[in-house]
């Protein structure tokens, strides 16, 4: 393995990378590629940068919305993530109709890490906990699940939201503050898997998701989950999750305390999601892109 050229960012992307060993399949798994290059294989996520333009720069969309338009047209191969993710790329005219196939990734990589559960006695997280994956970007909807989980006031019952860098970003950005909401900021895979063990209930209320990883990561864990009806997530997901309008946060108070109160509810939740979530392999993801590249090799030849 060697470094090819000597260019930074784009530059190294759009001239070094697209004139490197042309002769072979050239794989790019997040979204940019070198335009121009034909011989290649783009996975192009989602149109979240369209959706939710308040979440990007000006520069980030134009780039994108340009550099992903003709990519899509050249590459030999073009993949996205989910149903709602292909038809919205395609609606929007970021890729053509019928050329991007959906890529079934894995979520499986939460199997080689370690737990790290002293996360909990760090975090003195001594009560059963809702756990979320915070983000200040708006399409995140994290100020909604906040008011929904204060509304619902389960007794005994704390709001967790990991991420987000500095947990200090979280009050800063004038988000409610309760004794029930702790703040974790970032944490470490080790800490993120043992979070997902040890939570009563998992909720992602994003507006919209391009596919899901992170309620399928919990659902991996054995961690019942409270989903979005935006985006890709009731693709993914399907039945191992309760559902609720992420627009509607009377629906999000109604769904926490419901899932809360309800045991037998969150045991079937857990089955369910276990289930689900073990269809989602990265050695099923890779045979994919490796069939599909064999195939276009063996049209040409």
């Amino acid at each position: 393995m060697h470094a090819v050229g000597h260019l930074g960012g784009h530059a190294w992307e759009q001239r070094e990378l697209a004139r490197a060993r042309p002769d072979a399949w050239l794989l790019n798994l997040c979204n940019t590629s070198p335009i121009l290059r034909r011989r290649q294989a783009v996975v192009i996520c989602d149109a979240q940068f369209i959706l939710h333009p308040e979440s990007y720069s000006r520069a980030f969309r134009w780039w994108y919305r340009f550099a992903l338009s003709i990519a899509s047209r050249r590459a030999a191969a073009l993949f996205t993530i989910s149903d709602f993710s292909r038809l919205e790329l395609e609606r929007f005219g970021v890729v053509p109709k019928g050329k991007a196939q959906v890529l079934q990734l894995g979520i499986d990589h939460l199997a080689r890490v370690t737990a790290d559960d002293g996360v909990i006695a760090r975090h003195g997280l001594d009560r059963p906990y809702i756990l979320a994956i915070g983000s200040l970007a708006r399409h995140k909807n994290l100020r909604m699940l906040i008011d929904a989980f204060c509304e619902a006031r389960p007794a005994g019952v704390d709001l967790v939201i990991a991420g987000g860098g500095n947990a200090r970003v979280f009050g800063d950005a004038g988000l409610r503050k309760a004794d029930a909401i702790r703040y974790l900021g970032r944490v470490s895979d080790g800490e993120l898997k043992a979070l997902y063990g040890h939570a009563m209930v998992f909720a992602c209320p994003s507006l919209s998701e391009g596919f899901g990883f992170t309620p399928l990561e919990a659902m991996s864990m054995g961690c019942p989950v409270v989903a979005t009806t935006g985006g890709a997530v009731p693709e993914i997901c399907d039945d191992a999750a309760l559902y609720a309008d992420p627009s509607d946060p009377v629906a999000w108070r109604d769904a926490l305390a419901r899932i809360v109160d309800d045991a037998d509810l969150r045991d079937d939740l857990r089955a369910r999601g276990r289930a689900r979530a073990a269809r989602y392999t990265w050695h099923d993801a890779a045979g994919q892109v490796l069939d599909t590249l064999a195939a276009l090799d063996t049209a040409k030849g």
